[in-house]
């Protein structure tokens, strides 16, 4: 029997570059295998997954110089619509994959391609909105939907192809804990008993070994090394083991939030009146499921939106239409998303904005923005186009852009999302060393290990409202509150 696919790269370039992007590959998938992708940041993780399904070269045009086949066919013979047949396919970023006005057309859409009947596509719908979470949200409009939600939605469309292969780039990326959680068991079920092959470049370690059978470690275009789950698990400890909480060193009160709420046209409520004070120094991390209002928190942080009830004081100034633009200044705001803050058309000209605006001498920009690049590893690719570079990379720019402004408060909004652990970590060390120079970073996040780590404090939100405002270092005192409102915990550590 062939096997689910074989990879044979000898090189893959996009012309007129020359830079040789995949190289020297040689890769055999069983049917029935769980394969886990991992390494640094433009390692070729993504590219690899595109040439399984057949969107390089026939889509993205590239010169590759090898074969690729899936269950036995050459996909240089398959039609790329007839690649659904084959593989489900879920990219990095949801927003790219969702293609209708609905939720229910979403999902139904390659099913009416396959010509699925309507009775069929009905119940498939519904059972697969009930699994992902979005019980009751068929007409719900696509453009409504968070980046959690949006993920779920894409997920709930591949999955209803029904295909022999999975193939998913950072599944889990915009996911909450208990929706990360659902996915690895719902996944697991389908390689275990219904022997479906899955091919996963994954975001967080711990998550994916409990399903994996094979880690593939991509480096500079090529897979250099294969682990057991097992052996990964132990390297990755080895690396990553260590607490890096910062010692606390907090001064004046910088955020006051006293009885603020905000409630969204249609009576949607993003967040319940709130009190919340923060001082100088402190490391914050805000956790809750999607949905819980801690995104619409930092944005009234932020004066992105003004309280329908209640007040915030930033610095000792009551937040006011008046002075937020003054207040902005000493505020860094990174998005959950990076696109929805590059805008420039190189590299060194996104990082610089801010400082010109602020009318910085030229060669002290200069000096300040690759700086910021080389501490971000970007560097390299100082005047290139910012969409050139892959997800994990624009979102250390959006970082670097944040950080040469030297902002007196840092809101980061899941800035780990679409990294791997490296990065990840090389973020979250980055926000801890401006908190030992006395600034204050408040931390959307879904990764709770990570809060763990690093934080003074957690938040944590549920249904619009804060049910917890503790210590760093008690979380796990907390637990059954934390499994009562989602956030489960796992033997050994913090859960999905």
């Amino acid at each position: 029997m062939a096997p689910a696919v074989h990879i044979q790269i000898e090189s893959l370039t996009f012309p007129p570059e020359n830079d040789v992007v995949l190289h020297d590959i040689d890769l055999t998938v069983e049917r029935g295998d769980f394969v886990a992708i991992t390494g640094p940041v433009a390692s070729g993780k993504s590219v690899l997954l595109h040439c399984i399904t057949g969107a390089i070269p026939k889509f993205n045009e590239g010169k590759l110089c090898g074969k690729v086949s899936v269950m036995g066919q050459d996909i240089a013979e398959i039609p790329l619509p007839k690649m659904s047949d084959y593989l489900g396919y879920m990219m990095q970023e949801p927003q790219n994959q969702v293609v209708s006005v609905d939720v229910y057309e979403d999902i139904a859409f390659g099913m009416g391609n396959q010509n699925v009947p309507r009775e069929e596509m009905d119940r498939k719908i519904h059972e697969l909105l009930d699994f992902v979470g979005l019980s009751g949200m068929e007409s719900r409009k696509t453009e409504e939907l968070s980046g959690g939600q949006a993920q779920r939605v894409v997920l709930a469309g591949v999955l209803a192809l029904d295909a022999p292969i999975l193939i998913l780039d950072q599944p889990t990326a915009e996911l909450d804990p208990q929706g990360r959680r659902d996915l690895y068991r719902h996944l697991a079920y389908l390689n275990k008993e219904k022997g479906v092959t899955v091919i996963m470049v994954m975001d967080r370690t711990e998550e994916v070994m409990a399903c994996a059978n094979r880690v593939l470690f991509m480096e500079n275009g090529t897979v250099a090394k294969e682990y057991a789950p097992e052996e990964f698990m132990v390297l990755q400890k080895k690396i990553h083991g260590s607490n890096h909480t910062v010692p606390s060193r907090t001064g004046e009160v910088v955020v006051q939030v006293s009885g603020a709420g905000y409630t969204y046209k249609g009576g949607f409520v993003g967040c319940e009146p709130l009190d919340l004070t923060i001082r100088q120094g402190e490391f914050v991390s805000v956790i809750g499921l999607n949905g819980s209002g801690k995104t619409t928190l930092m944005k009234m942080l932020e004066g992105l939106l003004v309280p329908t009830v209640g007040t915030v004081e930033l610095f000792g100034q009551k937040v006011t239409k008046k002075n937020i633009n003054e207040l902005r200044k000493r505020i860094g705001f990174l998005f959950q998303n990076p696109d929805f803050q590059i805008f420039a058309s190189t590299v060194a000209e996104e990082v610089a904005f801010t400082l010109k605006l602020r009318k910085i001498p030229e060669d002290k920009i200069k000096a300040k923005v690759e700086a910021a690049l080389s501490q971000s590893g970007l560097l390299p690719y100082l005047q290139e186009h910012p969409q050139k570079l892959s997800r994990g990379q624009r979102q250390m720019l959006a970082l670097a852009s944040v950080l040469v402004g030297e902002p007196d408060i840092i809101i980061a909004d899941e800035p780990t999302s679409g990294l791997d652990e490296a990065q990840s970590y090389m973020i979250m060390d980055a926000l801890s060393d401006l908190v030992k120079q006395g600034k204050t970073v408040l931390l959307v996040t879904h990764d709770l290990s990570m809060a763990r780590q690093y934080a003074h404090r957690i938040v944590s939100m549920h249904r619009h409202e804060i049910v917890l405002d503790i210590p760093g270092t008690e979380m796990m005192n907390h637990r059954e509150t934390l499994e009562r409102i989602g956030l489960m915990f796992q033997e050994g550590g913090l859960s999905v």
